[in-house]
């Protein structure tokens, strides 16, 4: 929708004439997108623009034209209901509320959750095929992973920077059928990864069923 209403291909919804809103068709749904002003969401202008999510579909409904159920009529009605006595339609009510905002959180946090985890199992991947230390840079973050492989791999991972318990959490679990208790600190590093200043070392063995797990990830990646 951006990219469509850029080059000026978006198809406006011309009942509502508060703001601009556009149409979105997919098969028999419809919806209407619109793109936030700073003053919609003033509180959180800064979440909405380190996700890049100014845009907003922020009704949907069916298609049904011969239907007073029509999507686009029953909006404008709506429009209308809510503009009572203003003397114009009003759509604030369709605007992202708190809820959303929380949701919107909620999916980023998931993102950055899942996005950690695939970077630590590749890392484990790279040094595990390679039997070298692996350095991966991410937020404020410096990670490294060292396997040394044997009938069970040793693995150590070291984390740099301001490390965020949440963070650290994601990364332990990265690694499947390890669970915490079984990752222990090295104060004095291990596998060759040494404890430079603002680091903290874990190492752990990765049982070879974990091992497989880990390199069939990632193996048709490199094909």
């Amino acid at each position: 929708m951006p990219a469509e209403a850029q080059a000026g291909g978006a198809e406006r919804v011309r009942s509502l004439t508060d703001r601009v809103w556009f149409k979105v068709k997919v098969t028999n749904h419809r919806g209407a997108a619109t793109k936030l002003n700073p003053d919609d969401a003033s509180h959180r202008a800064q979440l909405l623009t380190t996700t890049d999510t100014w845009w907003w579909i922020c009704a949907a409904g069916e298609r049904k034209s011969d239907s007073r159920t029509d999507f686009y009529k029953s909006i404008e009605a709506e429009a209308v209901r809510a503009g009572t006595g203003s003397g114009q339609v009003s759509t604030d009510q369709l605007l992202p509320g708190e809820v959303d905002f929380k949701r919107l959180d909620a999916e980023v946090a998931l993102q950055a959750g899942l996005a950690i985890r695939d970077l630590t199992r590749r890392l484990i991947y790279e040094s595990l095929t390679s039997g070298k230390v692996v350095t991966a840079e991410f937020s404020s973050y410096v990670l490294k992973a060292c396997v040394r492989a044997r009938e069970e791999a040793y693995l150590a991972i070291a984390a740099e920077g301001f490390i965020n318990p949440s963070v650290l959490a994601i990364i332990l679990d990265a690694v499947p059928g390890v669970p915490h208790a079984d990752w222990q600190v090295e104060p004095g590093g291990a596998m060759g990864v040494e404890v430079a200043y603002g680091q903290i070392v874990f190492s752990t063995i990765i049982p070879p069923a974990t091992q497989a797990q880990i390199i069939e990830l990632f193996a048709d990646s490199n094909d």
